[in-house]
């Protein structure tokens, strides 16, 4: 039976089991970054591709955040695509006249304004 002051035996980690962030790809962490801004998905699709491009000549690892930054990327440009789309085709049947109807230009002969004044 294990008494309260008694703390757990640390366990020993092997040099070799730990994780070498030298050897990880800097634009396949870029692409990732970037591709969770939404701004920046462009980039984290570009970013994505180079680093794919260079991890089949470097022995570094680093392919699944490449790969990630990649589906997020494209993925976001597919978003703001059908976004943009249904906005369009929302605004052609609704139109866009905003809350208090179309919105006209104030200029000096309305009366109900800015200088009418008759």
């Amino acid at each position: 039976m294990a008494t309260k002051n008694s703390q757990p035996e640390p366990v020993a980690v092997p040099e070799n089991t730990r994780f070498n962030f030298n050897s990880l790809n800097t634009l396949a962490v870029v692409s990732l970054a970037t591709a969770l801004t939404s701004i920046g998905a462009v980039a984290a699709v570009v970013t994505g591709h180079i680093a794919l491009a260079q991890l089949k000549t470097e022995p570094k690892s680093g392919r699944a955040l490449a790969i990630a930054g990649l589906i997020v990327g494209y993925s976001t440009i597919a978003f703001w695509i059908v976004a943009a789309i249904g906005l369009s085709a929302l605004r052609l049947k609704y139109g866009f006249d905003g809350p208090m109807g179309p919105i006209e230009p104030m200029g000096y002969d309305d009366h109900r304004g800015m200088g009418g004044g008759r």
